[in-house]
């Protein structure tokens, strides 16, 4: 699936952006790190296939599109977090139809 080779590199990228940012306590940067860092968890979920992980990319994907449209700091960097945030939202629409569907259990 190529919207989670995207997200790894995604993930990558805002990781080492954030490491960088020295304005940040040391613990703030951690603790933001190990959260953005959850991107890796779940891209593996939607490797096997897992519409709970799917929906918590969809989240993680929404909220950095908005904090690169309303955030702070170079045009280029927000531009461009913004543009893969919401390519791979797009990728992940598309790749909805393969998800397998839920096995409900019949009310009786």
């Amino acid at each position: 699936m190529v919207a989670v080779d995207v997200i790894v590199l995604q993930t990558a990228a805002e990781l080492a952006y954030v490491a960088g940012r020295h304005e940040l306590t040391v613990g703030l940067r951690v603790a933001l790190m190990v959260i953005v860092g959850l991107q890796f968890v779940l891209a593996r979920g939607a490797l096997h296939m897992s519409a709970g992980s799917v929906l918590g990319l969809f989240a993680f994907e929404g909220m950095a599109a908005v904090a690169a449209v309303a955030g702070d700091g170079a045009l280029v960097v927000r531009g461009a977090l913004a543009s893969v945030s919401i390519a791979v939202i797009v990728l992940l629409l598309v790749s909805i139809a393969s998800f397998p569907s839920p096995d409900l259990p019949k009310i009786s």
